[in-house]
């Protein structure tokens, strides 16, 4: 296939067959290189923000199976105009900045009309003193009303329903993560009281940024809500997130979020952390798991560029697949 062929098919493909149609694709061959361009097709709605890096790094990837030429990307995006675009606009900086480097790749971001540098894997890690996360938030209830099945799921990994549980000395701990496979079988940290094995497990982390003091007028970063944070049985600090029969790739970029968030501020959330799982959490690999039973078809070529481990200190982000069948390694919606 020639690049002008796959700029035609996939054109064709926009808002019928997958490829979204909030965001324009194309490549464009020179002499020496060939330019890779994501814009923003301009859609009164916000997803794009979390689509424009998945899906250009899917095409991305057909334009450089069909060259032997070098590739530069490009992601071209609207001025932000609310709080909540410059939110998501400084959540895909980051996504891209992480990207490039890890990569090795010539990344460009355009805003507006202008370019916007990207950040170093320095200051990706070690950001201004004047950024704040939260020091500390309520504990979660817990909802009895089945039907969630990925909170319900999340409450049973948490150890609801243990005959016990209203026992003070009785520690919630992540032992029931063995389904989850290698990283978390066979923990052997042991809990005070009852003898319980495991290290305790956090629900329902918040994210969020803010510059200075906490609060709507100062946020930086969305605040989210990370699935699961525990340890694993290496002793790495293991953030989760959890799917369910959802195969979009924008859990791709969701999942990296997560990862960018605690590997940037992790030395301002190590008290918060220590607090939550009872344990010293400071020095420890950091571990980002995406579990899910079912994955986009494009993923197996998009997840690498994600999953390409960091320059130290190190990001390891690792792919989960429950329900895995023996011959299936990246199960796909139909």
């Amino acid at each position: 296939m020639t690049i002008e062929s796959l700029n035609r098919e996939v054109d064709k493909k926009r808002g019928i067959a997958g490829w979204p149609s909030d965001l324009t694709f194309k490549a464009t061959e020179g002499a020496d290189i060939v330019e890779v361009t994501i814009r923003d097709a301009g859609s009164a709605t916000d997803g794009f923000w979390k689509r424009m890096d998945p899906w250009g790094f899917a095409f991305f990837h057909k334009a450089k199976e069909n060259t032997k030429k070098p590739l530069r990307l490009t992601f071209s995006v609207r001025s932000p105009n609310t709080t909540l675009a410059e939110c998501q606009y400084e959540a895909l900086k980051r996504r891209v900045s992480y990207l490039a480097a890890a990569n090795h790749l010539q990344i460009a971001l355009l805003k507006g009309d202008g370019a916007d540098e990207l950040y170093s894997i320095e200051k990706l890690a070690h950001r201004p003193e004047t950024e704040t996360v939260r020091s500390d938030y309520p504990a979660h209830g817990v909802d009895d009303a089945p039907g969630r099945l990925e909170k319900d799921f999340q409450k049973w990994l948490d150890g609801w329903g243990l005959p016990d549980r209203s026992d003070p000395d009785i520690v919630q701990t992540n032992e029931r993560l063995a389904i989850f496979g290698k990283d978390f079988v066979r923990i052997s940290k042991v809990k005070s009281g009852k003898d319980q094995s495991g290290y305790k497990v956090e629900r329902e982390f918040p994210t969020g940024v803010f510059d200075k003091e906490i609060h709507e007028g100062t946020r930086i970063l969305s605040t989210e809500f990370v699935d699961l944070v525990t340890l694993n049985r290496y002793g790495d600090l293991a953030v989760i997130e959890i799917k369910f029969d959802d195969a979009k790739l924008e859990v791709i970029p969701q999942v990296l979020n997560y990862a960018l968030f605690f590997h940037s501020y992790r030395t301002q959330l190590t008290p918060l952390l220590d607090k939550k799982l009872a344990c010293a959490t400071a020095g420890r690999k950091l571990v980002t798991y995406l579990v899910s039973n079912t994955f986009h078809n494009k993923f197996e070529s998009v997840w690498p560029y994600y999953s390409q481990p960091c320059p130290e200190p190190p990001l390891t982000i690792r792919q989960v697949i429950m329900g895995q069948m023996p011959d299936t390694r990246f199960p796909v919606a139909a």
